[in-house]
C-alpha cells in the first residue's frame, strides 16, 4: 500500500533528488525497497553518515564519483556476448578497482568493497589498449600465429596489386592509385576492356564502374587469405571461450562486487542527496512511541511557495497519541501536514535522511493513504465509492503495523453521514492497535479519548481585519500572498471550541463578489442564532 502513500505525499518529487550513478544503484531506485526492519534501516544510516564523512573530501569523492559512473553492468548473458561482453568485465573490474582504493578501510568493510579479482583482472588486460579491449594476441599462440601469417600475406598482395595496377597504367593511362574502382566514359571502357586488363558495370547514362583485373597469382593468394581469416575467427572464439571460462569462474567474486557496488552507490548518492537538500537522520523509536516532527519541511510545497517569493513554515508537533484527529481551516495547512509526516515516514523507511531537523518515530510494517486520488478510477463506482473501496484497500493491511493517513475522509457525502463513518473508523481503530490513524477533516464528530483532537491556527482574525479593507487582491500571486501573510500554519491541540471560520475571508481574497460574501455572512449569524 506504499504506493498510495508515495502519490499522496509526492514521493516521486523528492526521489528525483535520488541520482544513483551506476546501473546498480538505479536499479534499485526503481524498485523502490520499503524497509520494515530497523536494523535494516540503522545499517543504511550508518552508511549514508558515513559516506557524509568521506565525501568532506571533495576529491576523493569526486574520484569515486567518477569511477562509479564508469561502472557499468555486467552482462547477464555472459558467454554469449563476446568479446562485447568481456569489454564490459574489463571496464567493470578496472573502475571497481580504482573505486576501492579511493574507500576508507571502515567504509570497504561496511560495504564488502574489498580488491579480490586481481588474476582476473591481470588476464584480461592482455587485450585493453586505450580505454578498449580485444582478442589480442597474447591470449593464445595459434592466434599471434595465424595473425602474422595474415599480415605477412597482407604485405604480399599489396606488392602484387600495386605491380599489376603499374601495369594497367602504363598500357592505359588509368590511374587507380588506392582506389578500387574509377568512373569513366563507356566508350572509353570499351577499348579498355578489349586489352584485358579491366572489366566494367553500368553506372549511368555515359559511364560505367572500371576496375582492375588482378593476376591469378593475387587471386591465388587473396584466397589463401580468405582461409587464414576463418582460421583466426575459430582462434579468437577458443581463446574468448577460454576468457569466458576464467570470468564464470570468478562469478562468485564478481557477484558480491556487484552487490558492493549497490550498497556504495546507494549511500554515497543519498549522503550527497542528503547534503543538498540538508536532510538529517530519522530516529527510529519502538512500536507505539510518539511521532516528533521539529522544522520538517514538504519539499514541493516549499518550492512553489519559494517560486512566489512567500515564506515557508516549517512543521514542528509531537503526535503523542496512536489516533490523530486534525481540524483547520481550509488552505490552512491541514492536508500539507498529513502529507509532510507522510513523506518524512515513506523516506525514513526507504533508507533516506528526512528534510527536517528532526524526526523521530516507529517502524511499520505498512504505510497508506486515503484520500480523494483524482485518478482513481473503477467502473460503475462514484466518487464516493471509490473513496470506500480505497479505504477498504488500506484496511486490510491492518493485521500488522500500520500508517494509515486519512485525508478528508468522507468528503462526498453529506456531514451527518460523514461524521458517522469517521466515528466508526476511529471507534475502530480504537480496537485495533496494530493502526496509527492520522485523520485530517472538516467534520466534527466525537472523539473517543485514546484519540487526539488537533487543530491548525489559522487565520489571524485581528491582523486581516486591519489590513483588509474590502479590496481584492490583483492576480493569483498577490492573492496567495495576501493568504500566507495572515495564515498561521502552526498546530495545537483543540480545546473543543468551534475553532476558526475562515472560508468566508478566503473566498473574500480570491475574488468572490463582496455581496456575495456579506450573503454568506447573514446566513451564518441566522443560523448561528437558531442555534
Amino acid at each position: 500500500m506504499k504506493e498510495t502513500a508515495a502519490k499522496f505525499c509526492e514521493f516521486d518529487q523528492f526521489l528525483a533528488h535520488y541520482e544513483p550513478l551506476t546501473p546498480y544503484g538505479r536499479a534499485e531506485k526503481l524498485r523502490g525497497t520499503f524497509y520494515s526492519s530497523a536494523k535494516e534501516l540503522e545499517t543504511l544510516y550508518d552508511l549514508t553518515d558515513g559516506f557524509a564523512a568521506f565525501a568532506k573530501n571533495k576529491t576523493r569523492a569526486d574520484k569515486l564519483a567518477w569511477h562509479l559512473k564508469n561502472i557499468p553492468a555486467l552482462p547477464a548473458d555472459g558467454p554469449s556476448s563476446g568479446p562485447a561482453g568481456l569489454f564490459l568485465v574489463h571496464r567493470f573490474l578496472s573502475n571497481f578497482k580504482a573505486a576501492a582504493r579511493l574507500l576508507p578501510a571502515p567504509l570497504a568493510k561496511k560495504t564488502g568493497f574489498h580488491w579480490t579479482c586481481s588474476d582476473l583482472l591481470s588476464i584480461l588486460d592482455k587485450g585493453a589498449q586505450s580505454g578498449a579491449f580485444h582478442i589480442a594476441d597474447a591470449f593464445s599462440p595459434a592466434l599471434a600465429r595465424v595473425r602474422r601469417a595474415i599480415a605477412e600475406t597482407d604485405r604480399h598482395l599489396a606488392g602484387l596489386r600495386a605491380e599489376r595496377l603499374a601495369g594497367i597504367r602504363k598500357c592505359s593511362g588509368l590511374d587507380f592509385g588506392d582506389l578500387d574502382f574509377l568512373v569513366i566514359a563507356e566508350d572509353r571502357a570499351r577499348q579498355l576492356c578489349e586489352s584485358g586488363h579491366v572489366f566494367t558495370e553500368p553506372y549511368d547514362a555515359g559511364r560505367v564502374v572500371t576496375k582492375p583485373i588482378m593476376t591469378p597469382a593475387w587471386l591465388e593468394l587473396s584466397g589463401e587469405r580468405e582461409r587464414l581469416r576463418a582460421e583466426e575467427g575459430r582462434a579468437e572464439a577458443l581463446a574468448c571461450a577460454e576468457l569466458w571460462a576464467a570470468v564464470t569462474g570468478e562469478r562468485a567474486a564478481l557477484e558480491a562486487c556487484e552487490k558492493a557496488v549497490e550498497l556504495c552507490d546507494r549511500a554515497f548518492s543519498r549522503a550527497r542527496m542528503a547534503k543538498g537538500l540538508s536532510l538529517s537522520r530519522p530516529e527510529l523509536k519502538s512500536a507505539g512511541a510518539p511521532i516528533a516532527v521539529k522544522g520538517a519541511r514538504f519539499l514541493p510545497l516549499e518550492r512553489t511557495l519559494g517560486e512566489y517569493g512567500l515564506p515557508y513554515t516549517p512543521l514542528d508537533f509531537t503526535f503523542g497519541k496512536r489516533l490523530s484527529v486534525i481540524h483547520g481551516s481550509n488552505m490552512g495547512g491541514k492536508t500539507v501536514v498529513l502529507k509532510t509526516v507522510t513523506l518524512l515516514q515513506l523516506a525514513a523507511q526507504s533508507g533516506f535522511f528526512v528534510p527536517a531537523k528532526k524526526y523521530s518515530a516507529p517502524v511499520f510494517s505498512g504505510l497508506a493513504a486515503v484520500w480523494g486520488d483524482p485518478d482513481d478510477k473503477a467502473e460503475g463506482l462514484s466518487a464516493f465509492g471509490l473513496e470506500m473501496e480505497a479505504f477498504n484497500r488500506a484496511w486490510a493491511a491492518a493485521d500488522r503495523p500500520l500508517l494509515l493517513v486519512m485525508d478528508e475522509f468522507a468528503r462526498t457525502t453529506n456531514a451527518a453521514e460523514a461524521s458517522a463513518l469517521i466515528s466508526g473508523v476511529l471507534e475502530e481503530a480504537v480496537s485495533n492497535r496494530n493502526v496509527r490513524l492520522m485523520l485530517a477533516t472538516h467534520f466534527r464528530a466525537p472523539l473517543p479519548r485514546e484519540a487526539a483532537a488537533l487543530r491548525m491556527l489559522g487565520f489571524d482574525p485581528a491582523s486581516f481585519r486591519r489590513h483588509y479593507k474590502g479590496k481584492t487582491a490583483a492576480g493569483l500571486r498577490e492573492k496567495l500572498k495576501t493568504i500566507n501573510r495572515f495564515m498561521r500554519y502552526g498546530l495545537a491541540a483543540d480545546k473543543g471550541a468551534a475553532g476558526p471560520a475562515d472560508a468566508l475571508s478566503i473566498a473574500a481574497i480570491l475574488g468572490v463578489p463582496a455581496r456575495i460574501i456579506k450573503a454568506a455572512e447573514r446566513s451564518m449569524e441566522e443560523n448561528n442564532a437558531r442555534d
